[in-house]
């Protein structure tokens, strides 16, 4: 899941102003591919489970590895930067939900007893060991889903998706825990007779969190109706506040950047019926952009006044649109084969996965 949330300030089905984006020229080229992890010995990888961010020029995060070979539980680091990267096995077990770095390398992570934030420091590359436990509800059916932040003086915020209720399929709520402000233990989010999932969260421009999510009544069945919702809290009281983003058609795979000044901005990257969308609010209000595209997974990153909206195209390899500043769109391929991690964008570096290793493209500014 790069990446974080959204300010609301009115039902986006209706305010929204829809525009197709319709991208000009081309992306600036990209340098060479350079290996960031290989597999594990004896493992063939056919998918990769994770997350990254970017401090300075350094990019860490955590990753699984599944597919032949593969122990699909194990947890493994890689960080670094250019062609200079660091891999190692964590002493976690678990599905990654998310990772981000402030202090130190968090990973958010689910497994057999519940869900768990482990810590990497920076300085010596010691692990928290064992993790926090934020939650003991086993997962059921529906594998949880989470979002992380990593603020200043260790502290974090964490947000992840429970199933409650009975039965198989039982709806799925959100829950946080945080030391960012004041410190809050489990604390449920949400509660509708609907589906809550796909959380990812940011620093909220001025402070406090926003946080996007889906809602959807996917009850092991397809849905038939898939929201966004938006919501902000301060990081005082951890208590939020929100409503509809996008209510037309079938919205899911959010992804949520921002820029934290008191006059920052919000973006937000999803998949509607497949097609990706970008909306941010600096014009005073959001305003949609529509690609033409056939996604699987959304990212978003803002740097250097470049927003870069990253997806897997449905048989064509890692696409990348990008806008300098108030200019117009434009997109690329970064790579023609499909990759195997949803495609992870951190300033100007794309992370994909093929069957052997995760890699890198930079773009060359």
């Amino acid at each position: 899941m790069a990446r974080r949330t959204v300010l609301l300030v009115a039902l986006l089905a209706a305010a929204l102003l829809i525009t197709i984006a319709a991208p000009a020229g081309a992306i600036p080229p990209f340098g060479p591919i350079v290996t960031v992890a290989n597999a594990p010995g004896g493992c063939t990888i056919d998918a990769v489970n994770g997350d990254a961010t970017g401090s300075g020029q350094v990019t860490r995060g955590f990753f699984n590895f599944a597919g032949p070979g593969c122990d699909p539980d194990d947890i493994w680091f890689a960080g670094g930067f250019g062609t200079t990267w660091k891999v190692q096995q964590t002493p976690y077990r678990g599905q990654v939900l998310a990772s981000d770095q402030g202090s130190g390398a968090f990973v958010l992570f689910s497994a057999s007893t519940g869900i768990y934030l482990g810590e990497r420091s920076f300085g010596n590359g010691t692990y928290l060991n064992p993790p926090r436990q934020l939650s003991s509800t086993a997962p059921g059916a529906v594998p949880p889903q989470g979002a992380v932040l990593a603020g200043g003086s260790n502290t974090w915020w964490a947000v992840w998706s429970e199933q409650v209720g009975p039965g198989e399929f039982a709806q799925t709520e959100l829950f946080q825990a945080k030391t960012y402000g004041n410190d809050l233990a489990r604390t449920q989010v949400t509660t509708n007779p609907d589906n809550h999932h796909q959380p990812v969260l940011a620093f909220r421009p001025g402070g406090g969190g926003e946080l996007v999510f889906v809602r959807d009544n996917a009850f092991g069945e397809e849905p038939t109706h898939s929201y966004l919702r938006l919501a902000t809290a301060s990081g005082t009281t951890g208590a939020w506040a929100g409503s509809q983003f996008a209510t037309v058609g079938i919205n899911t795979d959010p992804s949520i950047e921002t820029t934290v000044s008191s006059n920052g901005h919000t973006y937000v990257a999803w998949l509607r019926d497949g097609q990706v969308f970008e909306s941010d609010d600096r014009s005073g209000s959001f305003q949609a952009k529509a690609f033409v595209s056939h996604g699987l997974s959304t990212g978003i990153a803002v740097s250097s006044g470049r927003t870069r909206v990253v997806w897997s195209e449905d048989g064509d390899g890692t696409v990348l649109a990008e806008r300098l500043g108030s200019g117009g769109w434009t997109k690329g391929t970064v790579y023609p084969s499909a990759s195997r991690l949803p495609p992870i964008v951190v300033g100007t570096t794309v992370l994909m996965a093929s069957s052997h290793r995760i890699y890198a493209r930079t773009e060359d500014l």
